[in-house]
């Protein structure tokens, strides 16, 4: 009767360790695929522990594709640092610049210099498009920061200031300094103001000096 006992324990927990393997041995090869980073280019030069890159570079991490005509890499940082012809498709739209610094591990990227950011909005159908010198973006939810020149095309109106803030989560974006807010030939001045682009709340607030033009019809 023992036996039997100890001989039903081994097959139930056989059973179990059978079902359960599957899905750890998957979730262990999901998680290396996520810390995986695939790279192209058509030279590849190792000097003084930097990795440097030419000739139609492509990454891919995840969701994220980065073309580059040249690069660096540093293996330690999992950092890259690209220049010219920039060009990355990811989950929520497509950046291109002159130049950008990569850091792989956590995922967050640093344009420069002649950046132009197609953002797809939850509705897809109002797309945001934002032109500036600088832009970071970090995080699961795509959030970003730009700043210098800020310019940003939504819903028919033109945003501008010196400062954007982007919530991926909760898709608000805060402007600040100098801002304007263009629609045809009438316009909103203020010191800040707040976008709401979720497909359920839209609008704006604008706060501080504000001041308005209208032309009536």
């Amino acid at each position: 009767m023992k036996n039997h006992k100890i001989k039903s324990a081994f097959i139930i927990f056989t059973i179990v360790l059978l079902t359960i393997s599957p899905n750890v041995i998957a979730q262990e090869e999901n998680q290396s695929e996520a810390d995986t980073v695939y790279i192209n280019a058509d030279q590849l030069e190792y000097k003084d522990e930097t990795t440097i890159l030419s000739g139609n570079l492509v990454i891919r991490k995840n969701d994220t594709t980065i073309k580059a005509q040249k690069g660096e890499l540093f293996r330690k940082e999992n950092k890259l640092s690209l220049e010219d012809e920039i060009k990355v498709d990811y989950e929520d739209g497509e950046v291109q610049a002159k130049n950008l610094t990569a850091f792989l591990e956590n995922e967050k990227y640093i344009f420069e210099n002649q950046v132009v950011l197609n953002y797809n909005l939850e509705d897809n159908e109002n797309n945001m498009n934002l032109e500036s010198g600088y832009l970071e973006i970090f995080g699961d939810n795509n959030s970003f920061n730009a700043k210098e020149n800020v310019f940003i095309k939504y819903e028919g109106r033109n945003f501008k200031g010196d400062n954007a803030e982007y919530n991926g989560e909760e898709e608000i974006m805060y402007l600040t300094g100098n801002v304007m807010i263009e629609e045809g030939e009438d316009w909103v001045k203020s010191d800040k103001a707040k976008f709401f682009l979720g497909s359920e709340d839209k609008g704006y607030t604008a706060e501080g000096n504000v001041e308005i033009k209208m032309i009536l019809d």
